[in-house]
């Protein structure tokens, strides 16, 4: 152990003391002593406790790496046993964290190890890099209904004196992030809790953050021109809280769009106002759009299949969805000090299929009628496209005329499927597009909602030798290419790993990377440390085994797991 190292691992310090218990009491963090290659007492917050946010002060050391312990291979929660473990369960343990003069919290989730025996076993990881000046460490659980039967567990603070900080050039900040509105069925309730999504991108190389401001014509934020996400009270219907937290925070003169570009700005990042095409959720359910939204108001500007049955999305081939849209943004242009918006086109497929106005522009340019011709004819997907390029030219002459008035232009980002042919398919034709400069930023994205029949069907995740045809698509017309690069099978079918994808991209033309909202790989701006991802990704976490739980010792051969 570095001698220079401070260990923080008895917990009962923390205050108030009266938060705190030596056995089970309603809505205290419980102290637990443990021994093992480290050893002290930690504090559990139990699942639904309402327990109060805890202070554990913290010695002038100067400039730190702070580590945190998480006990997270001790008990489960009860919904874990009704729905079974699997490999793909999301952890039961969330911790919330702060230092005292900040007044946004952290989320912390431990690593796990499933080839260590349960309960064994403390999550070591790196959290920031600070300058210790006496502060406290606030620990608080996650008090959102999504996370109520989860448990808080910390076991011990790990304090490392370091000499710098890690430094985040401008010329690094290739990346960007993506928030959707819908975090676990909530949305933001204040302005510390939009703090608690940005500012951790401040220790990053994101330059440029995607907001989502409407789905469709439902909004989160005070609109004049489409509907204000409401929220009617009822439960069970996903996401039923975010209305109520928006309600919120508007009632107390809170927007959290103005809110959000500013904290943006100051951490000197780019901020789009971010469109998402949107359907219902599984009928009857409305949510997440308003009950009045033009989706539900009129199905004749619904998306129509080749027998003239309704498809459940609004058609751009139809004048009156493609005005909706471009006066949405146009109103954020004119109100908000944003950078450009943003339209996340790899969901709310289709965009046109076989409605009338498609229909008789096919005629027009082709003189027979589509319906019934191969998939895979490139006829129908050019005229697809024409509408497309349709709003997306009317966009471009509403943000130049925004832009005139505040003095600077306002660019266009643009999510699209994760290869040139799946993005064609569905009238998305990149080379057009960068052709006119009607778009500033592309971004191919993972989308699984091709015809099976056709090659590219099962290519849901951008390859790098996706990214190389986008690439020349782009070539010489000043568009940006950030592909999504990620962990998991929706970004990531192959072995490659991080590091080595974020490599291929970059080699085979990317400009950039980007991420959903929770940072991977935050370094991956630096190009000349791209070998490192992978390495960076571990470093700084390890785990610590544990003897004795509770007075408690853990062996598998006592039957703890089961009660014995």
């Amino acid at each position: 152990m570095n001698r220079r190292e401070t260990v923080i691992s008895d917990l009962s310090i923390a205050a108030p003391a009266s938060a705190l218990a030596d056995a089970p009491a309603p809505n205290r963090w419980l102290i637990l002593p443990y021994e093992g290659e480290i050893s002290g007492k930690m504090l559990w917050k139990p699942a639904r406790a309402k327990a109060p946010d805890i202070a554990l002060p913290l010695p002038a050391l100067g400039l730190c790496r702070i580590y945190i312990g998480i006990y997270g291979s001790g008990t489960v929660p009860v919904w874990y046993n009704l729905y079974g473990p699997k490999a793909t369960t999301k952890s039961w343990v969330r911790l919330c964290l702060r230092l005292s003069d900040q007044d946004w919290f952290d989320e912390m989730t431990p690593d796990d190890y499933p080839q260590e025996p349960r309960l064994g076993y403390i999550s070591e990881m790196p959290w920031r890099t600070v300058d210790l000046k006496g502060q406290s460490l606030v620990f608080a659980p996650n008090r959102q209904e999504a996370f109520d039967d989860l448990m808080s567990f910390v076991a011990y603070v790990r304090l490392v004196p370091v000499d710098q900080v890690e430094t985040w050039p401008p010329e690094t900040k290739r990346l960007a992030a993506y928030f959707d509105s819908n975090f676990h069925g909530h949305f933001v309730d204040s302005a510390a809790g939009i703090r608690r999504h940005l500012m951790r991108l401040r220790e990053t190389d994101v330059g440029t953050v995607f907001w989502t401001t409407c789905r469709e014509d439902t909004c989160y934020y005070p609109t004049r021109v489409g509907n204000r996400f409401t929220w009617n009270g009822a439960t069970g219907v996903y996401p039923y809280w975010a209305g109520r937290d928006l309600e919120g925070m508007l009632a107390r003169g809170e927007d959290p769009l103005k809110i959000a570009c500013d904290v943006v700005h100051g951490l000197g990042l780019k901020f789009f106002a971010s469109y998402r095409r949107m359907t219902c959720r599984m009928p009857p359910f409305i949510f997440p759009l308003h009950p009045e939204a033009l989706f539900f108001k009129r199905r004749d500007l619904w998306c129509a299949d080749e027998t003239s049955a309704p498809v459940p999305h609004l058609s751009l081939a139809q004048p009156e969805v493609r005005a909706r849209m471009v006066a949405l943004l146009a109103e954020q242009a004119e109100n908000y000090d944003i950078d450009g918006v943003h339209l996340y086109f790899s969901r709310g497929m289709p965009f046109v299929f076989f409605e009338e106005p498609f229909l008789a522009e096919f005629r027009r340019a082709h003189g027979t009628d589509p319906r019934g011709l191969p998939l895979d004819d490139r006829r129908v997907w050019e005229v697809r496209s024409r509408f497309v390029l349709m709003l997306l030219r009317e966009l471009r002459a509403a943000l130049d005329a925004a832009g005139r008035r505040r003095g600077r232009r306002l660019e266009v980002a643009m999510h699209v499927a994760a290869s040139m042919q799946a993005s064609a398919f569905y009238g998305l034709d990149a080379a057009a597009m960068a052709r006119e400069r009607l778009v500033d930023i592309l971004l191919p994205d993972h989308a699984h909602f091709l015809p099976e029949a056709l090659p590219d069907a099962k290519a849901i995740c951008a390859t790098p030798e996706h990214v190389a045809e986008f690439a020349d698509a782009l070539r010489g017309t000043g568009v940006r290419l950030m592909p999504v690069c990620g962990r998991g099978p929706n970004y990531a079918p192959d072995s490659m790993t991080l590091g080595q994808r974020a490599a291929a991209f970059y080699r085979a033309g990317a400009d950039g990377l980007h991420w959903y909202s929770t940072p991977v790989g935050a370094r991956m701006g630096h190009l000349d440390e791209l070998d490192r991802v992978d390495a960076r990704a571990s470093e700084g976490r390890r785990l610590v085994r544990i003897r004795s739980f509770a007075g408690m010792r853990i062996d598998m051969n006592y039957g703890l797991p089961t009660c014995g």
